[in-house]
């Protein structure tokens, strides 16, 4: 068989993780190519990059746009609609589209993988918003306009869920312009709040901020999302649940109120900043760091993980209903992780908390190969603790993420971290469907010993923003 006859053959899934995965290589190898070019250019007239002292570019944030505060809760609630309309119409539109509408289990699938499109993008939408600042009033602004336009999609979607009839109209033609509106709006809000939140926040302040505020906050949503649709059922069946769904996004607005950065020199796109950002060594380690970081054994042991199902129905049998209630319970048990995780973090150092949370948490996963089949209280333990040590070293991650990004392509780059992210779902999945097809100790054993990987990338990484307790 041919590859290309063997591409043919697989399913639009798998089909679009390859089509997201070539545009991301191929744009990042542009902006390589380009950047080695020009910074050769640069370096030969004694050009540098990045000469504003840190300390001076921190004290120019305190003075004009850092409202701690106001800051951490808008992130927070970004995050809270993040994991509230993913879990929502991850758990919830299958479910309506194979019960209540009656479709087949291929068009359900079909659906299910036409909506996320969008999310696999952000990169070049972060690209986008780099490029293009808006003239808002009497100056330009990269991130306020794209939560406008993030509300009014999200204003579309709604619309179109309330004045529909869901069950019986054509899936293709209303059920799904009106999910695609809301969930696309959902990944420019993720892109406008991450990129805002990077723009604003010091370094001291990444981990409570970029990692903890934003792991609460998707914790609570996916929490919200397994308990209360179950309430909504009996109010106003799935037309209510998808329409609050789409309604939680419309904290985006909130957004306009705070203070954004001057578009100054030092946070435009340009052939500068491409030359000294794609070339650099941290921008590469970041990559490997986050594409290696999806074949750990976040996968199978987080609720956020992608197939946590899996693992309960290989030690429980359980069905929709128990899946649920355990999936909340360990995300419960992860809001604490956040909180410490981010504290921990900003006070003794991002990299030193890096490598603690990971070497801690490759531990809690190798519990998961002490699990027998139906060992319910030993599976909650060990889900709980996994779970609290995940929290606090996605955190970690992402305050590391924020670091290697540089102010003038925030939205590319940091999207591009998290592109590589979803990029790594698609092998991943693949190899831990077949390990689970041998036996939940071996999976475990194998996953939790790769987390060996992001470890040492993150000992040898080098932010361009130096974590607090840490040398700049």
């Amino acid at each position: 068989m041919s590859v290309v006859d063997w591409v043919v053959g697989l399913s639009l899934n798998y089909k679009l993780g390859i089509a997201v995965f070539a545009f991301t290589v191929l744009a990042y190898g542009v902006l390589f190519y380009l950047g080695r070019k020009w910074r050769r250019e640069f370096e030969a007239e004694g050009v540098t990059y990045w000469s504003i002292p840190k300390e001076e570019r921190i004290q120019q944030l305190m003075d004009d746009v850092w409202e701690p505060k106001k800051i951490t809760f808008l992130y927070g609630l970004s995050y809270f609609a993040n994991g509230f309309v993913r879990s929502t119409f991850s758990l919830w539109v299958p479910i309506f589209l194979l019960d209540e509408v009656g479709v087949s289990m291929g068009e359900a699938s079909l659906f299910v993988g036409l909506m996320y499109v969008s999310w696999s993008w952000k990169m070049f939408v972060g690209l986008i918003a780099d490029m293009f600042p808006i003239k808002w009033g009497d100056r330009y602004y990269k991130r306020k306009p794209w939560f406008a336009i993030t509300g009014v999609l999200y204003l579309i979607g709604i619309g179109i869920m309330i004045v529909s009839d869901i069950v019986n109209a054509p899936v293709w033609t209303v059920l799904f312009p009106a999910v695609v509106s809301i969930i696309t709006a959902g990944a420019f809000y993720d892109m406008a709040a991450d990129s805002f939140a990077i723009d604003v926040t010091p370094p001291e302040y990444h981990a409570r901020v970029i990692g903890g505020a934003s792991t609460l906050g998707q914790s609570l949503g996916s929490a919200a999302a397994t308990i209360l649709p179950l309430w909504l059922l009996n109010v106003g069946g799935y037309k209510l649940i998808f329409t609050l769904a789409g309604v939680t996004g419309l904290t985006a607005f909130l957004f306009l109120t705070v203070k954004e950065p001057e578009v100054v020199k030092e946070r435009s796109l340009s052939r500068e900043a491409i030359a000294f950002t794609f070339t650099e060594w941290t921008v590469v380690v970041a990559v490997l760091i986050m594409f290696s970081r999806s074949f750990t054994v976040l996968k199978i042991t987080a609720p956020l993980g992608g197939m946590f199902s899996f693992t309960v129905r290989e030690v429980l049998g359980a069905d929709i209903s128990l899946v649920s209630t355990l999936g909340l319970v360990a995300t419960l048990a992860g809001l604490p992780g956040s909180w410490v995780g981010g504290n921990f973090s900003d006070k003794y150092g991002h990299k030193k908390a890096l490598v603690i949370s990971t070497v801690a948490f490759m531990c809690a996963g190798f519990l998961w190969a002490t699990i027998a089949p139906g060992a319910v209280t030993w599976f909650i333990v060990v889900a709980m603790i996994s779970a609290f040590f995940e929290r606090f070293w996605t955190g970690t991650v992402f305050a590391i993420m924020a670091d290697s990004t540089p102010l003038a392509m925030s939205s590319t780059v940091y999207q591009m971290y998290m592109s590589w992210s979803w990029i790594g779902n698609i092998p991943s999945s693949v190899m831990i469907g077949y390990l689970l097809d041998m036996s939940l100790r071996t999976t475990a054993l194998v996953t939790s010993s790769l987390m060996i990987v992001p470890l040492i990338l993150g000992i040898f990484i080098k932010p361009f923003e130096a974590g607090k307790a840490s040398d700049i």
